[in-house]
């Protein structure tokens, strides 16, 4: 039987420069808890998703209002017994002056598995979005499931950026890639980039390291993407890109979580 899982959360300012949750809810295989100063984690309550469920996470952040959004362990993409694919969407929408930080764990497509994973991002113009995704096809030492990953984007109300990959057994790019195992996405928005230096007069096209690549956007902020035979050596080529020093995370989010 398939499992629909549904998370909600809606931040809006507090008192003092606190942020408050006015919407917590969650069904399903998934649960929130607020676990510090403005941050939330995603706790799973269930195996999944299995093939033929559908996991939807909307996050709303209002002007003025700050979050961290992370998970506690890794999601496992599991087949069902006929072959069925599941679904994963995410859905965040970041308001004027609004900072939102997103660093779940890794989502793991085990073998025979088949998910499509959407996110949709509506971020304002002065909105802080900082979202990574970490994809990884198959556990240690086994083979890997399928994944498909659409990215639909809009900043100021006007498409920011759209793509589409495919992973795994049967998709059409996966030898051309000499079929790598994990794919690692950072995407920032104009206001989540540091400042550049002042003694820049020129701004790189884009900087690679290894198997990683960090593009510049036409509507400003910026993509950094890598791939790798594993875990480690995506994070280190990221690293390398001189997003941070792990290449994962940015600043914390400060503030307080109230209500």
């Amino acid at each position: 039987m398939a499992v629909l899982t549904r998370v909600e959360l809606v931040a809006a300012p507090g008192p003092g420069g606190t942020t408050r949750l006015t919407t917590n809810r969650a069904e399903g295989i998934l649960n929130a808890r607020r676990t510090g100063p403005a941050e939330v984690h995603l706790v799973g309550t269930g195996a999944g998703p299995l093939g033929g469920d559908a996991v939807e996470v909307d996050v709303v952040v209002a002007s003025g209002a700050r979050l961290s959004l992370r998970g506690v362990a890794a999601t496992l993409s599991m087949p069902d017994r006929v072959g069925r694919p599941a679904r994963l969407d995410l859905r965040l929408r970041v308001a004027e002056g609004a900072h939102l930080d997103v660093a779940l764990e890794p989502l793991v497509a085990v073998r025979g598995s088949d998910l499509h994973a959407v996110t949709t991002l509506d971020v304002a113009g002065g909105a802080h979005l900082d979202l990574l995704e970490v994809t990884v096809l198959g556990r240690w030492r086994e083979a890997p499931g399928r994944w498909r990953g659409t990215l639909r984007a809009d900043l100021a109300g006007a498409p920011w950026l759209r793509q589409s990959v495919a992973l795994g057994p049967g998709s059409p790019a996966w030898d051309a890639l000499d079929a790598p195992r994990v794919l690692v996405s950072r995407l920032r928005s104009p206001a989540a980039l540091p400042a550049p230096s002042t003694t820049t007069t020129t701004k790189p096209a884009g900087r690679s390291a290894g198997c990683a690549v960090a593009m510049p956007l036409a509507g400003g902020g910026e993509l950094a993407q890598a791939i790798g035979l594993d875990l480690l050596a995506a994070r280190r080529d990221l690293a390398a890109l001189d997003l941070d020093p792990t290449g994962f995370r940015s600043t914390e989010t400060s503030g307080t979580l109230v209500g």
